[in-house]
């Protein structure tokens, strides 16, 4: 390692972990400022801007609980996930896992059981508006289609399509957290698991619940169903006579809404 390299490795061990670089004769003590004054600058500066990142990714998370309780986690998760990303879009990926362990472990923390799906809501949603551009089938495409191609027809979904299961009433919250000013909200549990739906149309992120059969639906043909194999998995929910309607309805419905992008057929 060349006197550069050996700087560099220094200057950023330091502004990783301050607390355990005490000794800096490696810096020049001739300016205005102390060495370690000088240094603080710069180890202040990441951790606010990380920080701020933080609080730009999870604006709900970090209104809904006291700002001594956000400042603790988010110091903690820069500690244990220094940035690695040359983009700092992708730097809170991992923070509803982190968060999910301060609930089990610290107990400032323990009665917010909540807040590990609230953080998990706020990164998909926000994956969903940075998700790659892509075209969308129309109303037209899908009356082109033969009658007799249907049941081998396969569906390529937007990037943008995310899709979540909640316990909690997380969107409501996440809609008086966000509000101007915040409004004040109680966390609910569920009495079960509840599937969302979260996607972009026209720059706009938004999400709905999903009933059961239209969860259903859409992941088997996420997953790379045929269009009959979703029917099949749908009649064993519905009257065998309601399937074609609901299946029509729900793909109108997914269209309007610009999550499909393309028509393959299995042959």
């Amino acid at each position: 390692m060349n006197n550069l390299e050996a700087l560099q490795s220094r200057f950023q061990n330091y502004i990783l972990t301050p607390a355990s670089s005490a000794e800096i004769s490696w810096v020049g003590g001739g300016g205005r400022a102390s060495p370690q004054f000088q240094l603080s600058v710069y180890a202040n500066a990441y951790l606010s801007r990380l920080k701020e990142v933080l609080m730009n990714d999870y604006p709900a998370l970090s209104v809904a609980i006291s700002s001594d309780l956000f400042e603790h986690l988010a110091e903690g998760y820069i500690h244990h996930h220094p940035s690695h990303f040359f983009s700092l879009r992708e730097y809170g990926r991992n923070l509803p896992a982190y968060v999910d362990g301060l609930v089990q472990s610290d107990p400032r923390y323990r009665d917010l059981a909540w807040l590990p799906e609230l953080a998990s809501f706020e990164w998909t949603l926000g994956q969903a508006f940075d998700a790659a551009e892509s075209g969308f089938v129309s109303e037209g495409d899908m009356a082109s289609v033969p009658a007799e191609r249907w049941p081998l027809l396969r569906f390529s979904f937007s990037p943008c399509v995310r899709r979540i299961d909640l316990e909690w009433n997380v969107p409501a919250m996440w809609k008086a957290l966000t509000a101007d000013p915040p409004l004040e909200v109680e966390a609910v549990r569920c009495g079960s698991s509840s599937a969302w739906l979260i996607w972009r149309q026209e720059l706009v992120t938004r999400f709905r619940s999903l009933e059961q059969d239209e969860q259903l639906l859409l992941d088997a043909l996420r997953s790379g169903a045929t269009f009959n194999d979703a029917c099949e998995m749908l009649a064993e929910r519905i009257e065998a006579d309601g399937v074609p309607m609901r299946a029509a309805g729900l793909l109108k419905g997914w269209i309007q809404q610009g999550l499909i992008t393309r028509l393959m057929f299995s042959d």
